[in-house]
């Protein structure tokens, strides 16, 4: 039982690193209260877009701004949901590694577990491999400019341009502050994310083979 509790706590401990830092995005660094306010001002923006939207004819400005507002709002709820998980998953690792600590019995007791001490070994390594962590981050870049992990780098690239186009800050004139500064963080956020699919993974040093 003890050594599952410990799997449940180092679990839980990964996807809470996963989510305190690869899951991020541009609203991660709003307090609760900007939050609330942000959601505010884009509602009613948003109404006022979809208020227009029955005008005969509209341009691809305002077809423009009405997307943006809604990838703006859809971000803010996955920001919402990841501090949720966030949260759950900490208690969860916190409630589990106290659990296995004081857990009556050690590993004397249970000489079954012994056997599978290698397999449980290379499966924590496995939930806390760099590896594995750089991976998630990679799929999330691929994901955030909408292009497979293994794109060539012009189609990266390409992609790219056409995100910072959209988001283009010549065409927020209108907008309130905190949303210039939004798009302005987003267009930081695909060029890392740009940079992170075009850096190779580092190469293992020399010296970490085996004699």
């Amino acid at each position: 039982m003890r050594w599952l509790l410990i799997m449940v706590a180092v679990g839980a401990a990964g996807t809470t690193g996963y989510l305190g830092t690869v899951s991020k995005n541009s609203f991660s660094d709003y307090s609760g209260e900007q939050l609330d306010l942000l959601e505010r001002e884009l509602s009613q923006e948003l109404a006022q877009e979809r208020g227009s939207s029955h005008a005969p004819k509209r341009s691809a400005k305002q077809v423009e701004r009405q997307e943006q507002l809604a990838a703006n709002q859809q971000l803010l709820q996955e920001e919402r949901q990841r501090r949720l998980y966030f949260f759950l998953a900490l208690g969860l690792a916190g409630a589990a590694a106290v659990a296995a600590f004081f857990l009556p019995g050690g590993a004397s007791s249970h000489p079954s577990l012994r056997a599978s001490s290698d397999e449980d070994a290379r499966l924590l390594a496995a939930i806390g491999d760099p590896i594995v962590l750089r991976e998630g981050a990679r799929q999330k870049a691929a994901a955030l400019l909408g292009v497979s992990p293994e794109a060539p780098p012009a189609v990266i690239e390409a992609a790219l341009q056409a995100q910072l186009q959209q988001r283009d800050l010549s065409r927020m004139d209108g907008l309130a502050p905190d949303l210039q500064k939004l798009a302005l963080q987003q267009r930081e956020e695909l060029v890392r994310a740009r940079d992170l699919l075009l850096n190779p993974a580092p190469s293992k040093p020399a010296g970490s083979l085996g004699s």
